[in-house]
């Protein structure tokens, strides 16, 4: 499902579960081990993260997987999602996410984890999508989206949920750079290569002082409780149906 390779001290993180790249538990826990694992090698001075997949960075959590769990299940799937998002977070090295296809839900929240954000212009779009499928936002990860935005675009991306256009989401600070298609991931090696000729210490000190609250609110699971209101509710599993069945949801507000 995840594929490693490190070359000029660039740690690749190869995202490959066709054909959406879907995650579920053994998904995560692979995608931490992975950065466990990078994050002790020597060699290894900073990481890429992308996808294998045509056309999909993540679609987030596979509906399928979550429909088929009750209610302590799902919360079960939660708990292994923000042990992913604390530990990649905390991840010690510079970071990219290079998104050419759609990084939907918690496919944009392994997107907001990195240090860097870099995007296609073309047939991308990303999407903090959780309100679209009947689900909430915990703040511990409202918070990460808030330090790379700050609070003004919050109604827009995590409020509303919009799928956003690589340029729209540049103008709102969700990414950084966008690049013609097929050559993120080389711009994203190129960027890598010039904070190399920093002293990587100091950057990583920097690093640490800069997340040092957003990771205190990770370990405090700050409004995790909130998800348990959500994961068993009607609107939840129609949002799940509808992603599974490719159709637009119908949601009862009465």
């Amino acid at each position: 499902m995840i594929n490693t390779r490190v070359e000029n001290h660039i740690g690749y993180v190869t995202l490959n579960r066709a054909p959406m790249n879907l995650m579920d538990i053994p998904f995560m826990q692979q995608f931490t081990a992975v950065h466990t694992e990078l994050a002790k090698n020597p060699e290894v001075w900073g990481v890429i993260v992308h996808s294998g997949v045509d056309g999909y960075f993540s679609n987030g959590l596979d509906p399928a997987m979550m429909l088929s769990r009750d209610v302590k299940g799902r919360i079960e799937v939660f708990e292994v999602l923000l042990k992913m998002v604390l530990d990649v977070y905390a991840f010690p090295k510079p970071h990219i996410s290079a998104i050419e296809g759609h990084a939907m839900a918690g496919g944009a929240v392994i997107a907001i984890l990195s240090d860097w954000r870099f995007m296609s212009r073309e047939r991308s779009r990303i999407s903090f999508s959780e309100v679209a499928v009947g689900l909430t936002i915990p703040k511990a990860i409202i918070n990460l989206i808030e330090s790379a935005t700050g609070k003004g675009p919050l109604r827009e991306i995590a409020m509303l949920g919009s799928a956003l256009k690589s340029t729209d989401a540049q103008r709102l600070g969700l990414v950084d750079e966008v690049f013609d298609n097929g050559t993120t991931l080389r711009e994203a090696e190129k960027y890598l290569k010039r904070v190399f000729d920093l002293p990587l210490a100091s950057v990583a000190s920097v690093k640490q002082i800069l997340r040092a609250d957003n990771i205190a609110a990770l370990k405090n699971r700050d409004g995790l409780e909130t998800l348990g209101h959500f994961v068993g509710a009607e609107s939840f599993v129609e949002g799940l149906s509808a992603v599974r069945d490719k159709r637009r949801p119908k949601y009862k507000n009465s």
